[in-house]
């Protein structure tokens, strides 16, 4: 189960970084839209929701709320780095 809402971080976080402007040339020109974007916030933010519930439901509060905590970190760091190098040279243009 905490596999799965590392998991679910991960999506939410991702999902969160393609929604904002500065990432928005890494999506498909259908995605692009304001409304796709938004639909992409609302998909991050309930995927964080969703890991943290996850956590919750194995741990006791306070372990739980320290390894999510734990586990913000890294996985904030994971997507800065695959956003970092995914499609240099290759966005639509600025």
């Amino acid at each position: 189960m905490l596999a799965l809402s590392a998991l679910c971080m991960l999506l939410g976080l991702a999902a969160l970084a393609l929604a904002m402007d500065r990432h928005a040339m890494h999506l498909p020109l259908a995605w692009s839209g304001r409304r796709a974007r938004r639909g992409l916030q609302v998909l991050g933010a309930t995927a964080l929701l969703a890991s943290l519930i996850g956590t919750l439901a194995v741990m006791d509060s306070g372990l739980a709320w320290i390894t999510w905590l734990g586990l913000l970190a890294p996985a904030t760091l994971c997507i800065a780095v695959g956003m970092s190098g995914v499609g240099r040279g290759q966005g639509r243009g600025r």
